[in-house]
């Protein structure tokens, strides 16, 4: 680097990043007779991960050790307190009239002017082998070979900056190098896709991804043909971040996991679009990875800002924007964004080019319990031991079952016994006993659900069941299973019968016992969704009392639709009160045979649908419209 008598005041770092630097400036022309003498501009984009004001100190070390760069004035492309590019510090650089080095940090994106302004823009190359071999030769004088400098960037450069200590061998730096970077505990092994069950098309996907990236690394395909994003939604502990693992596991790539409260905590909004970039940075500086975007229902959506922070959430939202849309930087990228609340997402973010492909993934069914059973709690555990946790698990989240499964082990290693369906139902959560009382309700609802059904002919009911006890919070404690024919067009009067059989249970408390209970409303209840369907009817499927067509792609936008337009709700409402009377008149008609019902329910806890068709009368009536 040849920084005459200033080495003093270089050290490894600066004189390794002051390499890279070099050779950029080179290539900009910055070492070109005249390029001091007039108003040279470069601007030098630094790569991924870069530690930006340590480069800025190479650069003003660089310019001021070399006769040829005296002159240049160094500054760095920054963000203000606010968020947003001090293009005034630039402004006023270029005001000056001096020759101009501009380092530019990655995922700040050059405004058009200052682009005019440049005379060359040159990509400032990632650490390499040969920086580190010059630089240990300016600064100490160290004879380094290229085979030593390849095993020491195995590790990151910051620690081996800290660990090249004057005096030290290399062969001591790596012995260093490798001791502080040992693992301390081996981490659980993460399954790969293959290995993951109840993930549907979400797995499909992953599986297809996999392929396409193996095609690219071999230059069978260009990047523009790989999805680079996907949405994933579901609730709390359903498996978004190992859905994340287990993609860069078939994949076989490294995952860069993150999420917007991590973000958040850096501090003002600059520093908060600073740890953005960073995350963008270290994928970039990983690629060929996938970048795991958590909470991004956190970011909000810019339609519903308002207020003081309207201005501060838009700028993240614009930020988190171009980073996505930063793809000829981030190729080798794919961007994984989750959340539990995929209604809140900007729509920008979803559109084409970016996070365009969205799949929810749901709680755990049955076939997936079993699966989880074997993964966290035993492997080779009795069929029989294994149904007994899979009913007694329902509506618990792959999460639980992880936490349930470290609890299993340690209680059996403290007592030194085996592990079995006993043991594993003494650590689950207490479980709600659905006896007495509680039981006849929950059969009465469902039974009102199965009869108003059948007489409307809503589709063939699968059974009825009634569960003994229910796990975990909103865990339904009974259900009737209609399948519907999907080679069958539906009409308005399908959609209304639908609402009459939603409506049905609730009326079935009422008629037969007295008195209405809690389970039949609230949010993802029988009333929340004929309330829906009866919206759509309304507002999209053109089945409504006025023609005309509102944008609505979740329950959160109907809701806010009734809320904005009176006309909307009284129309619903109207829907609603029309099937409530026809639902009301079948429940009273056949006020015996739900009864009936509920009785062989509360008993048995499960009917098929085929014996609850032939208790009903063998003459059946057209219902009411």
């Amino acid at each position: 680097m040849n920084l005459g008598r200033t080495t003093a005041t270089v050290n490894i770092a600066s004189a390794t990043y002051g390499v890279a630097l070099k050779a950029a400036m080179r290539l900009a022309g910055a070492f070109l007779k005249g390029a001091t003498t007039r108003q040279t501009v470069i601007i030098l984009k630094l790569p991924p991960q870069a530690d930006e004001r340590a480069y800025e100190a190479a650069a003003g070390l660089l310019v001021k050790g070399i006769p040829n760069l005296h002159g240049f004035l160094v500054i760095r492309a920054d963000v203000t307190r606010r968020g947003l590019l001090d293009v005034k510090k630039l402004d006023d650089a270029l005001v000056l009239g001096r020759p101009l080095v501009i380092l530019w940090p990655l995922g700040i994106k050059v405004p058009i002017h200052i682009v005019a302004a440049a005379d060359r823009i040159v990509d400032v190359r990632s650490v390499r082998p040969f920086h580190l071999v010059s630089a240990a030769r300016e600064v100490e004088g160290r004879v380094l070979d290229i085979g030593e400098a390849r095993r020491l960037l195995e590790y990151p450069v910051t620690s081996v900056f800290a660990s090249m200590r004057a005096g030290r061998s290399t062969e001591l730096v790596l012995k260093r190098l490798q001791t502080a970077h040992l693992a301390p505990d081996p981490l659980p092994s993460v399954p790969s896709l293959d290995e993951l069950e109840g993930y549907g098309e979400a797995r499909e996907w992953g599986l297809a991804l996999a392929e396409d990236i193996r095609a690219w690394e071999s230059a069978q395909i260009p990047w523009s043909e790989v999805d680079r994003g996907i949405l994933i939604s579901g609730p709390p502990g359903s498996g978004k971040t190992l859905f994340a693992s287990a993609l860069a596991v078939s994949c076989g790539v490294e995952v860069v996991a993150t999420s917007v409260s991590r973000w958040q905590s850096a501090g003002h909004l600059g520093d908060m679009l600073g740890a953005m970039r960073k995350s963008f940075q270290e994928a970039a500086a990983k690629k060929p990875c996938i970048l795991f975007l958590d909470e991004l229902d956190s970011i909000g959506d810019r339609a519903t800002f308002k207020g003081d922070n309207a201005q501060y959430s838009s700028q993240v939202v614009n930020g988190l924007l171009e980073l996505v849309d930063g793809f000829d930087r981030l190729e080798g990228v794919v961007v994984v964004g989750a959340t539990n609340l995929p209604e809140k997402i900007d729509p920008a973010l979803r559109r084409a080019g970016r996070l365009d492909r969205h799949i929810a993934i749901s709680l755990p069914d049955a076939e997936t319990r079993r699966s989880l059973c074997r993964r966290y709690i035993r492997k080779d555990m009795p069929e029989g031991e294994i149904e007994t946790i899979v009913h007694a698990t329902a509506g618990l989240s792959g999460a639980d079952f992880e936490q349930i499964g470290r609890d299993i082990r340690r209680r059996a290693r403290r007592g030194g016994t085996e592990i079995t369906a006993e043991l594993a139902l003494s650590v689950l959560p207490p479980a709600l006993k659905i006896e007495g009382e509680r039981r006849r309700t929950v059969a009465v609802h469902e039974a009102g659900h199965a009869i108003v059904g059948i007489r409307l002919k809503i589709g063939r009911l699968d059974s009825l069941v009634v569960a003994r006890d229910v796990r975990g919070s909103g865990v339904a404690a009974g259900f009737a299973n209609f399948v519907l024919d999907g080679d069958v067009e539906r009409d308005r009067q399908t959609f209304l019968s639908q609402i009459a059989m939603l409506l049905g249970g609730r009326l079935a408390e009422e008629v037969i016992l007295g008195s209405a209970y809690e389970g039949s409303g609230g949010e993802g209840s029988d009333i929340h969704k004929a309330t829906d369907l009866a919206t759509l009817m309304e507002v999209q499927f053109g089945m409504g009392e006025a023609l005309g067509y509102f944008r609505a792609t979740t329950s959160a936008d109907l809701d806010d639709l009734r809320r904005r337009i009176p006309a909307v709700r009284e129309r619903v409402e109207n829907v609603l009160l029309k099937q409530w009377k026809r639902a009301r008149a079948i429940v009273e008609e056949h006020a015996e045979i739900i009864e009936l019902v509920a009785s062989r329910l509360s008993a048995r806890g499960r009917l098929e649908g085929a014996e609850v068709e032939q208790m009903m009368p063998t003459k059946r009536q057209g219902a009411s419209r």
